[in-house]
């Protein structure tokens, strides 16, 4: 079995023609589900004017209007419950799962059977993609709350075939922790890019050894975009294979994830959910070709619980559709921000990410820690920049206003506008056991 080279062959090799008709299908039977049970989305497809009778084909999916994840909170809140875009009978709920609640109240999402297997079966595709295999095993440190990280991905790994160990860091903590991985010698590192820095001081600090040494074989990396500066820091230090994926608890727990031939993550939700790519302000669609950027956009046409249509991710996608040497049909995409967290500085558009990958690529002068500086919320921002940087500690302080110098040139060259930068030592800044805020508000909300 380990030697297959797909999880699902006839789904991630399919011809693009056959998908789109399937795609169709799917999208118009969904879409009549929908309208006949959703009581918000009947009302949003009354507000436009159309009726799922509207929907014949993929190709009207632009008649559909868009959905928010503030909308569907609200709906939530005024509802009850999963709130009225609910659309199976509460009988047939099997699980319910949320999202982090970092941007507001949880959103939840409810599970029938069959939407917990298709996340198995998403799972294992982007797992398989990424390769990982039966008789892996890896740690689990997220949460078993509502937290699509804990309880979800256990279950869809086991159902692959591969051992989880579960061990919340907040209830076991870095020692115990460390004495699991060092008992077990489990072969997947299953963290987020920022929490793998902090692991690896961790490790250096209190168990005197190096990260390489605990025996990880694979790194499977997601919560934030991976960086190749942050990749290869990864795998030097940890002696592995270190491989991103991506999810959605809004839409799925696993939706893509690279296979190492090719650049970007393959979308693994062929038949399940569809993609499109938008223009973040105008809404406009755009052509999924070779290199188009845009925000991604998502529809389940095979979800019963809460399905979601033309569902806003806010996340900016670069766009791969040239062939792969892997064999997978899907389109590939890389994260490199989120239309949310985008900074206008001076009429210039500025990603956190693309910040980022100018610091991490003065690495060994800086750590690749850093914090952008808000006087005034964004998204437009009429003064200069002020960037927090931290520098490693073996740098002499007579060399800071050199390298501040060499870093606010080359940004304003890569990036197309002039920081403020302000150089701090070694460890100064914060770390993350999860995803790092990358923003320090200095303003009155």
């Amino acid at each position: 079995m380990n030697e297959r080279k797909y999880w699902n062959e006839e789904m991630e090799t399919m011809s693009l023609d056959k998908l789109n008709k399937i795609e169709g299908e799917r999208l118009v039977e969904e879409v009549l589900y929908i309208y006949n049970t959703s009581p918000f989305y009947r009302d949003k497809f009354n507000k436009a004017g159309i009726t799922a009778q509207d929907i014949k084909s993929k190709e009207d999916i632009v008649k559909i209007p868009f959905t928010t994840k503030d909308e569907l909170r609200e709906t939530q809140l005024k509802h009850g419950g999963l709130g009225g875009h609910q659309c199976s009978p509460k009988e047939k709920i099997v699980r319910i799962q949320g999202t982090s609640g970092t941007t507001g109240e949880p959103l939840y999402v409810g599970l029938t059977q069959r939407d917990a297997d298709n996340w198995k079966e998403l799972f294992a595709r982007h797992a398989w993609t990424g390769g990982l295999r039966p008789g892996d095993s890896f740690i689990n440190p997220a949460n078993f709350t509502l937290f699509v990280g804990g309880l979800s991905e256990t279950i869809s790994a086991e159902a692959m075939g591969i051992c989880v160990i579960p061990a919340p860091l907040a209830t076991t903590g870095l020692e115990k922790l460390m004495k699991l991985i060092k008992d077990l010698r489990p072969t997947i590192l299953f963290a987020t890019p920022s929490s793998t820095v902090f692991l690896a001081d961790y490790v250096r600090k209190e168990l005197k050894m190096e990260p390489r040494d605990l025996g990880f074989k694979k790194g499977f990396m997601a919560g934030e975009a991976l960086s190749e500066e942050d990749r290869k820091r990864i795998e030097d230090e940890w002696g592995i294979i270190a491989r991103n994926y991506y999810g959605l608890a809004d839409v799925a727990a696993d939706l893509a994830s690279e296979c190492g031939e090719g650049e970007g993550l393959h979308f693994c939700g062929n038949g399940i959910v569809m993609a499109e790519l938008v223009d973040p302000v105008t809404l406009e669609p755009i052509k999924m070709e070779d290199g188009a950027e845009g925000e991604i956009v998502y529809t389940t046409i095979d979800r019963e619980a809460t399905p979601v249509l033309r569902y806003r991710s806010r996340d900016m996608v670069r766009v791969y559709t040239t062939p792969c040497a892997c064999g997978r049909t899907s389109f590939r995409f890389c994260v490199f921000g989120r239309s949310d967290d985008m900074l206008k500085v001076k009429g210039v558009n500025v990603f956190p990410s693309a910040i980022k990958d100018v610091i991490c690529s003065f690495i060994p002068l800086t750590t690749g820690e850093f914090r952008i500086v808000l006087k005034e919320p964004g998204p437009a921002i009429s003064t200069n920049l002020e960037l927090k940087i931290e520098v490693e500690k073996n740098i002499p302080i007579e060399k800071y206003e050199e390298i501040a110098h060499k870093l606010k040139q080359t940004i304003k060259e890569k990036l197309v506008f002039t920081p403020v930068i302000t150089l701090v030592p070694a460890n100064s800044l914060p770390r993350s056991e999860y995803k790092i805020d990358y923003f320090e508000k200095h303003y009155q909300k």
